[in-house]
């Protein structure tokens, strides 16, 4: 029976957490759009369509949680002269969210816009911003909630609600902003610095907000609070053979911080540069919404093959979720398709 309370109260506190917080993904880098709107259009090919889907906690909910992003971005050329060098960036992103359980979905289409400034042609120090607009819906499904009144005293909960209950979508317009700077001094490396802020207007997510009739008796008020990201990547070749490349993110929405740390050893045939393969672990650490502590670990693998990239994450949960004897692990994909190489240096880090 405390193993049955202790699920339902922390499952209980996952939903609330889903609700507002954005999702999280362990291959940050693969979805560029969401991570930092300044990347997108960085990467050294002429184009980037990625998709990634994570399914979570399929082992503890009947329905798990499940989260689905598209992206595609363009590069172009800014001029010539003074300008040679910069670029525009342009990129559109689709978004899926949705909480099982209670079939809270969040739906997302966003357009970004970059620039990128060459400041220096010997060390290729770049410094860029992006600017993404997005039209964000939310909706639930009242049906896949129980209500008290609903109890028929003898064996289930049969009986209709008396609750008054508002329209179960609502859709508003959200604002992200970000800027990244990226160093490669040589050839063997790079050092790529970000900060981003997302859902800077803090838009009003309450349901009852467009109910004329409940929002004069409750209150109505629920902004999704503002994420703001902080990131570092530093790549080096430590051969013809090997390269290793160490990555921090930390966000803070709210009252709950996360960081996430990673290391991805590439390997690679020196005859053959366009095909290899990679591994490496991470590891998530939170604050929600006293206390530090590690949170979850992963692993990351995946191969390159000419313009296509695969990738797959599992990550487990460190934190005393073990005592309610489920396992409340994770899976991730992704895919990414690169167009025509363009010489220029790769300054949004991937895998």
């Amino acid at each position: 029976m405390k193993k049955i309370y202790f699920l339902f109260f922390t499952l209980l506190g996952m939903i609330e957490l889903g609700i507002s917080q954005d999702a999280h993904f362990t291959q940050f880098y693969n979805i560029p759009a969401f991570a930092n709107p300044a990347f997108v259009g960085t990467s050294n090919n002429t184009y980037r369509i990625s998709t990634i889907y994570r399914d979570q906690w399929r082992s503890a909910l009947e329905r798990p949680v499940s989260t689905f992003a598209f992206s595609g971005d363009l590069k172009f050329p800014a001029g010539t002269g003074r300008n040679s060098g910069d670029f525009f960036g342009a990129g559109i992103m689709f978004y899926h969210d949705k909480l099982g359980a209670i079939s809270y979905t969040t739906n997302q289409i966003a357009v970004s816009g970059s620039y990128t400034k060459l400041l220096d042609r010997k060390t290729n120090q770049y410094l860029g911003i992006g600017v993404q607009t997005a039209i964000q819906q939310k909706s639930i499904n009242y049906s896949d909630i129980t209500f008290q009144d609903q109890f028929n005293a003898i064996d289930g909960f049969t009986l209709p609600t008396g609750e008054e209950l508002p329209a179960n979508n609502l859709g508003f317009f959200d604002l992200n902003l970000g800027v990244n700077y990226s160093i490669s001094p040589s050839s063997r490396q790079n050092l790529n610095l970000g900060i981003a802020g997302f859902h800077l207007l803090a838009p009003n997510i309450s349901f009852y907000s467009r109910d004329e009739i409940l929002k004069n008796q409750i209150s109505v008020e629920s902004q999704l609070p503002r994420r703001w990201t902080a990131h570092g990547s530093y790549s080096n070749n430590l051969d013809n053979s090997k390269r290793l490349e160490t990555r921090l993110v930390y966000n803070n929405q709210g009252p709950y911080q996360e960081a996430n740390l990673s290391a991805i050893m590439e390997f690679t045939n020196p005859s053959f540069k366009s095909k290899g393969f990679f591994v490496g672990p991470g590891l998530r650490i939170s604050k929600a919404p006293d206390t530090w502590g590690m949170e979850s670990a992963n692993i990351t693998a995946g191969l390159f093959l000419n313009k296509l990239l695969f990738s797959f994450s599992y990550e487990n949960a460190l934190k005393n979720l073990a005592s309610a004897g489920r396992n409340f692990n994770a899976f991730e994909f992704s895919f990414i398709l690169l167009g025509d190489y363009t010489n220029d240096v790769d300054i949004c880090p991937k895998f």
